[in-house]
């Protein structure tokens, strides 16, 4: 009498097929969330600006936004450090390193100022009138993927986004 069951040969086949479809297919599903990484990291430097904004408001100092080109490293500090000085003594001046999520970069930022130290670039700077120095188009990249354009409106602080045409 027969015994029904797989062989080896049959077991490996089915295996290397599965193995096959998982490696095509992980490229096109990691790309597939690039956009939502984007849109985070958008998001977080969104949410940075308006947290450096409302500090220079609330102290009367002004806050700048740094950026490291071609990494995903940026900062939210006081413009000179001497300014700390001129700080309420009952609140420290805000002081933000952070990253941006995933493998994320600042592929390219519109300049406003000086490198600092350690070779951040100053992006924005917020003034204690609710303003910005001038207007900002910072770009986002992931991989091989379109970027996004987040713009930031000098004289009202409005944020927009969209996505760069093409790949």
């Amino acid at each position: 009498m027969r015994r029904g069951g797989f062989t080896i040969l049959e077991l490996s086949l089915v295996l290397a097929v599965i193995i096959v479809i998982a490696a095509i297919s992980v490229p096109n599903i990691d790309a597939m969330y690039s956009d939502v990484k984007l849109s985070a990291a958008a998001d977080l430097v969104r949410s940075r600006w308006a947290e450096a904004r409302a500090r220079a408001v609330e102290d009367g100092i002004p806050y700048r936004f740094a950026v490291t080109p071609n990494s995903g490293s940026f900062r939210v500090e006081l413009e000179t450090p001497d300014e700390a000085a001129m700080s309420d003594g009952d609140t420290r001046p805000l002081s933000i390193n952070d990253t941006l999520p995933g493998k994320v970069v600042f592929a390219s930022a519109d300049a406003t100022g000086d490198n600092t130290a350690d070779g951040m670039q100053t992006v924005a700077v917020f003034l204690p009138d609710g303003t910005a120095r001038g207007d900002v188009e910072v770009v986002f990249k992931a991989g091989g993927t379109r970027g996004l354009v987040l713009k930031l409106r000098a004289l009202t602080g409005a944020v927009t986004s969209k996505f760069e045409m093409g790949r």
